[in-house]
């Protein structure tokens, strides 16, 4: 059976597979699935030549591997092949009609799902009239709206599939141009209900389709015209789709809305229920329609004036000047004082700008809510909370692996890169079983395309240790083989592709092509050899508290095990410890390098704990003393140090402090502005004991170990920085999904670090604070919060660097303002007092006048207002400049009179 069908794709039969299959039992088809398996594996090999690529099978043999495998597998193995097997309808059919899976109804109706199928709309009936198919409305919705033709072969397809078509689109729908027309001349010819498709539209609102099918329903209302008459018979409709996730449908319906408030029959009162939450929305054009639809149903008289009132007070949510101002006229225009008002808007008394609070001094009583002062301590680097538990035995690695699988840009990594050095040789007959599913997992994730480097060293530190315990346990591990054996037949399939770096294998062959992989490639090689030997002497570099650091004690520690053990580290292993090490809280950590250590570990520790000013003593290890150096002061220069060997090196490495500057971006008209940084070109040199640095300030083809370069260097990050933003943040908008990825991991990175910023901090956090990224923009909030609580923000040079960019219109001030007013604002009174620091020094490099300065202004004129303070004598000398502007005068005049 085997044979046949191997001389059946062998030879190309295609003309022969089915019927080779229609002798076989049920049986006998379930026996040939792994075969089958094993031959697709086989043909889908990729083989390479000159100038292009081909599977190693032929059209046909994919053709008969596609039969065997829907006539013989189940759904689960066959998988979601919506294409292949359909290519040529005609032999499907024949093969439907002889073996119909049980379980093909099923598998179409899943194909909703599906991102490209070889069948259509009419396939489907067909299926269905000879009963292979029992479809689901869902089904039938999706595909007809991908099958704008031939709607009246059927009686069904107008009469109810339409239908299904309004509740189950394709995502496709909005880009289907015939719809639109098609639709039409289908009212027009009464073919389809005119009013039931209008009911359809506006129910689309609330039927969680994504922005572009509901998108296409509101235009398609619009498209209708609908009459006056028909829009108070849909009032129900439209009032339920006010309460719409998508503006674009909310907008839409207040357009329709606004058509018939003068119509008797509108529901006032059933308006104002929505109204609250349509005054919250943070869509701006939905909060000014709602106001000028309340405003004309106030003018009406027709309503209860107090019940739309107190609605109105949701406007005061928003902290926009314009929305907050419509809103208080309102009130003051058509709202009579009143109890029940006065207890509304309380609830929104703290938010009301001082600009608008006098135009409600009736309803609102004058009181300044005073906030308190925040008085933080100092944040300790590592501290009970943040400490990170030991693994305590063997069986504790084995369930601890996963994670670090999972997670290897955390201290996950480490925690497990300790535990493998401490219990490696501690598995036994029975506790060795529990290394096949991390096996597994291993062999799984390495044989993914697309693996983060540190998992590759990871996952073969794994790989490698089960392989040798294979040896001592081959009967409790036989199953390892097996799945290594899997693993190394799809390395060697890709291994055809000249862009690929070999993945398994033993550490010191897998491939590295960036420096930064080769320096984690080098540690990983020094780990694994100590788990091979069994030395258990810890690796120095190794977290003890989250996200990344080192405690002082521990690494004074780590030297005295080596001291007493006569083992001299890995140069690598010590330079990343002490990058890692906290350096906020020493003395005990002092202490006990004059009572433990002695020779260049004591000496190296009292100069990089700052007991002795100056480097002093034997300079063994150079790249340590270095190390030690640039981590307690980057920016001082030891003379001592001159002779070490590394005067190569530019200085912006040593102090990370970069030229920078931004630009007119005269070849970009979309991106006014350009952020031009200067990094000095550096090629990683061969020497005996290079700094860890190097290899990151080395030119690489690829920034995709970021993360881990943050948590190598969390005392001075500024070289990473440097890096992210030349290559992600020289123009504001830079939306593709991997830049956006790259500066969001930093970010969060930096707020995790919570160490005072040094220049490229301050750059990375003013140019990430106007970033097109909401996520982003939001992160860039929580550092400056943190930081201003704990007495860490320099808001000169961060208002600096904001200035510098926004003097050119770098980005949207909005996105500063908005982030201001919802995020910075009225935190407590720190806050506010450094807000009103960080906009002085924003204003301070402004010289003309910019686009949506205005908004800028009215913010730097309500935290005066709240701080009691008078604006600075030399943004007075601006003002008296700007308010020749007419959007500016009123604002400036405003802040002239303070």
């Amino acid at each position: 059976m085997k044979e046949r069908l191997y001389e059946i794709l062998n030879e190309e039969q295609i003309h022969e597979i089915i019927p080779f299959l229609k002798k076989l039992t049920a049986e006998e088809r379930k026996t040939l699935v792994p075969t089958i398996k094993k031959m697709d594996r086989e043909i889908s090999k990729i083989v390479m030549t000159k100038n292009s690529y081909h599977t190693a099978g032929s059209v046909d043999q994919h053709s008969i591997i596609d039969i065997a495998s829907f006539v013989c597998m189940d759904q689960k193995n066959f998988g979601k092949n919506y294409w292949s097997i359909f290519r040529n309808i005609e032999q499907t059919e024949q093969i439907l009609e002889w073996g119909c899976p049980d379980w093909f109804s099923d598998f179409i109706n899943d194909s909703i799902d599906a991102e490209f199928t070889a069948f259509n709309y009419q396939d489907i009936l067909g299926w269905t009239a000879k009963g292979y198919v029992q479809p689901k409305p869902e089904l039938l919705g999706y595909h007809l709206s991908n099958y704008p033709s031939d709607l009246d072969h059927h009686p069904e397809t107008l009469a109810t599939h339409f239908w299904y078509l309004c509740q189950y689109p394709s995502k496709s729908l909005p880009f289907r141009k015939e719809w639109f027309p098609l639709v039409q001349k289908l009212i027009a010819e009464e073919k389809v209900e005119r009013k039931r498709f209008l009911t359809e539209c506006l129910l689309a609102s609330n039927r969680n389709f994504n922005k572009n099918v509901t998108g296409w329903f509101m235009d398609a209302f619009t498209a209708l015209k609908p009459t006056e008459e028909e829009l108070v018979s849909l009032q129900d409709e439209l009032l339920a789709g006010l309460a719409s996730v998508q503006s674009k449908a909310v907008n839409t319906i207040l357009a329709h809305l606004k058509k018939i408030l003068t119509d008797p029959a509108f529901k006032s009162d059933e308006f104002a229920h929505y109204l609250p939450n349509l005054l919250s929305s943070e869509v701006k054009t939905v909060v000014n329609s709602s106001l000028t639809v309340t405003e004309k149903i106030l003018q009406k008289k027709k309503t209860d004036p107090e019940m739309l009132g107190m609605a109105l007070g949701t406007a005061f949510v928003s902290k926009d000047d314009g929305i907050q101002s419509k809103a208080a006229k309102m009130i003051l225009k058509y709202i009579p004082v009143s109890e029940n008002m006065t207890e509304a808007l309380s609830h929104y008394s703290d938010n009301i700008l001082t600009t608008v609070r006098p135009l409600l001094i009736k309803y609102v009583e004058d009181k300044k809510h005073e906030l308190e002062a925040i008085t933080s301590e100092k944040i300790a680097l590592t501290g009970k909370e943040n400490e990170l538990k030991e693994l305590q035995s063997f069986e504790d690695l084995m369930f601890f692996l996963p994670l670090a699988i999972e997670d290897p840009y955390s201290y996950h990594c480490d925690v497990a890169l300790n535990g493998f050095i401490r219990f490696a040789d501690q598995a036994d007959e029975e506790s060795v079983k529990l290394i096949e599913p991390v096996f597994l997992k291993a062999c799984k994730t390495i044989a993914k395309w697309e693996v983060p480097y540190l998992n590759v060293l990871l996952c073969n530190l794994i790989i490698n240790y089960g392989l040798n315990l294979l040896e001592k346990y081959p009967v409790q591990l036989k199953n390892l083989e097996k799945i290594y054996q899997r693993t190394c037949e799809d390395e060697a399939t890709r291994e055809a592709y000249s862009n690929y770096s070999k993945k398994l294998g033993p550490i010191e062959k897998v491939g590295a092509e960036d420096p930064v992989a080769k320096a984690f490639r080098e540690i990983a090689i020094y780990a694994s050899q100590k788990i091979k030997s069994g030395d258990t002497t810890p690796l120095m570099f190794t977290m003890t508290h989250a996200p990344c650091w080192i405690a002082p004690v521990t690494l004074v520690e780590r030297f005295e095990i080596y001291q007493n053990s006569n083992i001299e580290p890995h140069h690598l292993d010590v330079q990343l410890a002490l990058q890692r090490c906290a350096l906020d809280h020493t003395a005990e950590a002092l202490k006990l390098v004059e009572k433990r250590l002695k020779g260049e570990y004591k000496d190296l520790l009292l100069f990089f704990f700052g007991k002795n000013d100056r480097p002093e003593g034997r300079f063994d290890h150079p790249s340590w003393w270095l190390t030690a150096g640039i981590t307690r002061s980057p920016e001082t220069v030891f003379e001592e140090f001159k002779e070490l060997g590394y005067s190569n090196i530019p200085r912006e490495f040593f102090s990370g402090v970069y030229g920078w500057k931004t630009i007119d971006s005269k070849k970009n008209s979309y991106y006014p502005a350009e952020l031009n940084i200067v990094i000095p070109k550096y090629h990683l040199e061969k020497r005996k004991e290079p700094l860890f640095m190097e290899y990151i300030i080395a030119e690489q083809k690829d920034l995709s170990e970021i993360p881990a370069m943050m948590w190598c260097f969390p005392n001075t990050p500024a070289n990473t920085l440097a890096k992210v933003i030349k290559e992600c943040l020289f123009y504001s908008g830079m939306a593709e999904v991997y830049e956006r990825n790259m500066v969001l991991n930093t970010a969060q990175a930096l707020y995790q670090i919570k160490k005072p910023l040094d220049e490229m901090g301050y750059l990375f956090l003013g140019t990430i604070f106007l970033d097109g990224d909401k996520t982003i923009r939001g992160t860039a909030a929580e550092i400056w919060l943190e930081h201003t609580s704990h007495q860490m923000m320099d808001n000169v040079r961060l208002g600096r660097v904001i200035g510098l960019h926004e003097k050119l219109e770098w980005a949207p001030i909005k996105r500063l303002t908005d982030l201001m007013q919802h995020h910075m604002l009225n935190v407590s009174k720190n806050h506010n007092i450094a807000i009103e620091e960080l906009i002085l020094n924003i204003l301070l490099q402004m010289e003309n006048p910019v686009t949506n300065l205005k908004k800028l202004l009215e913010v730097y004129h309500e935290v005066l207002a709240l701080n009691q303070s008078e604006a600075h004598q030399k943004v007075i000398e601006k003002l008296n400049s700007w308010k020749e502007n007419s959007s500016l005068k009123k604002i400036c005049n405003l802040l002239l009179k303070k």
